[in-house]
């Protein structure tokens, strides 16, 4: 008997087991095609350091899942996804000896910058409350919708002096909002590098639109969460929300080309040589190149679609990153400052916004960062399932290069093994519990391993393509189109490289999910709930 699907999804990540949760729920007999042996993409959680200790990939702290519908809407706790939310949330450790604590208090962590700059703590309440305006009324609703025309998005900030200024910032670099914001540098430093963690560097002039969400986004009633068990247990409770409504999902089926005739998809080959035929829709959570000019095949494509691939733009920055099996948990010196630090999620290394614009000059030239500013993560402080009793998962990152100056990307084979050292020395000059007789197992992934270990990471790109200005929005992934859809009537996308970018959150998904919806006239239930309360 033929397979006969309504929707095919090629790949499984937590954008497409969204998009399909959805759309099973709306009664469609959906199919999702995972080449990796588990679903959810980045949000991974596997044993590689040693045994019994897990680590998750490229996917440790939830913030937005919770912000927008997806978590509720799917029943996401029913299906198994519970959350832990650290009350401590990032410190930044300085050469002194002192230490910076963000905690989901407002009165707390502005205390804490008081130690600092008064003036600084000042600006933070405001900030604070202004952010989580900008936060709630703005930028939650924007990300769970389809993106508007630039002049409409920013048209109602130009009718005010207060709005212009909160424009300006916006559209300004991490780094030069944290400069013109406060006095205190360790408070710049502090602020600056969390607010980057969320595209990976400071110097990029427009992701000031990261503040609200790292900021607000940290205090009560939001912060950055753990999945308890692991993040794969939330891709796990997508699939079962899938399952339960009559999905399939299919483990190690790589797809190697899509088949088009007279305009339209019309199956998928997979690795194996088994044809999945495509009667209804097709959905992409993969990048526009790997989608289009690798599996349909660039001579199959309309010019202006090939134009448009073509000029789709992967990061230059990856990550470099250290997974540590460790005897005992991290003890930090700057706890003698602050006790808070050893409570902390992440606790990241790194002098001054100088070295990490430096790290980022270091990458565009080819080079791993020489003075690294590490963002160090620590999970099972709070989520003791991912080690043996008494001993800690800890890892480590910090931005890199795909294309390193001499050798290519090839060259980090050659290289990540001495690099390693210099990221562990610079940890231990801050801390202890790091030192070679402390460490159980390790497990180092350059940004070339992050290409193989997820092959959807083009590039180590964990966001689908570079998330700049000129990639955002409409322009995300390509203008010539509406959102989510292409130049084939039946294939959408719905993954990372679509509004509004990376992140685990499910907004890419569920927003897929709406423009399938719409253009197929299928009922929205989702459309019908009563959306919940902040």
């Amino acid at each position: 008997m033929a397979e006969r699907h309504d929707v095919v999804f090629v790949g499984g990540g937590h954008n497409a087991l969204t998009c399909a949760a959805y759309l099973a729920k709306a009664g469609k007999r959906v199919l999702v095609l995972e080449a990796r042996d588990v679903a959810g993409g980045g949000c991974a959680t596997e044993e590689v350091a040693a045994p019994g200790f897990r680590h998750n990939f490229h996917s440790n702290f939830h913030g937005i899942i919770h912000m927008g519908p997806v978590y509720r809407e799917l029943e996401l706790e029913r299906y198994g996804a519970r959350y832990v939310w650290p009350e401590n949330q990032f410190a930044h450790v300085f050469p002194d000896g002192r230490a910076l604590v963000l905690s989901r208090s407002v009165e707390q962590t502005a205390a804490r910058i008081a130690r600092f700059s008064p003036a600084d703590a000042e600006t933070f309440r405001e900030l604070a409350h202004l952010y989580r305006r900008v936060l709630e009324d703005a930028v939650i609703p924007a990300m769970f919708a389809p993106p508007l025309p630039p002049s409409q998005e920013l048209a109602p900030l130009e009718e005010t002096s207060e709005g212009l200024a909160l424009l300006r910032h916006l559209l300004s670099s991490p780094n030069h909002v944290a400069r013109d914001l406060f006095e205190s540098p360790e408070v710049q430093t502090w602020l600056g590098f969390w607010v980057a963690q969320l595209a990976g560097t400071g110097d990029v002039f427009g992701l000031g639109a990261n503040y609200p969400v790292m900021l607000a986004g940290s205090l009560q009633p939001y912060g950055w969460a753990i999945c308890a068990g692991g993040s794969n247990v939330l891709a796990q409770a997508m699939v079962r929300c899938l399952e339960d409504n009559g999905g399939e999902i299919r483990l190690g089926a790589p797809v190697v080309h899509i088949e088009l005739e007279g305009g339209l998809a019309r199956g998928v080959e997979l690795a194996d040589g088994k044809r999945i035929p495509v009667p209804g829709i097709l959905v992409s959570s993969l990048d526009p190149k790997h989608t289009f000019l690798e599996l349909v095949g660039e001579g199959e494509l309309p010019e202006e679609l090939a134009d448009a691939c073509r000029r789709w733009r992967y990061d230059a920055l990856s990550m470099f990153c250290v997974y540590l099996a460790l005897e005992e948990p991290v003890r930090w010196r700057a706890a003698e400052w602050d006790q808070a630090v050893e409570r902390c999620f992440a606790v990241s290394i790194c002098e001054s916004l100088d070295v990490l614009d430096d790290n980022a000059s270091d990458c565009r030239l080819g080079v791993p960062p020489r003075t690294p500013g590490l963002f160090t993560v620590h999970p099972s402080l709070f989520e003791p399932s991912l080690c043996p009793p008494g001993k800690a998962a800890s890892f480590s990152e910090q931005i890199a290069p795909w294309e390193l100056r001499e050798g290519g990307p090839a060259a980090w084979d050659e290289v990540k093994g001495a690099y390693v050292e210099t990221v562990l020395e610079r940890w231990r000059e801050y801390a202890s519990g790091v030192e070679p007789e402390q460490i159980v197992g390790r497990y180092v992934a350059s940004p070339l391993d992050i290409e193989r270990r997820m092959p959807s990471m083009r590039h180590g790109d964990w966001n689908h393509g570079e998330m700049t200005q000129d990639q955002l929005g409409v322009f995300r992934p390509f203008h010539e189109y509406p959102p989510y859809r292409t130049a084939f009537e039946n294939v959408y996308m719905c993954g990372s490289s679509t509004h509004p970018g990376g992140s685990i959150g499910g907004a890419c998904g569920y927003n897929a999910a709406g423009a399938i919806a719409e253009e197929l006239g299928i009922e929205a239930w989702w459309r019908r709930l009563e959306p919940a309360s902040a």
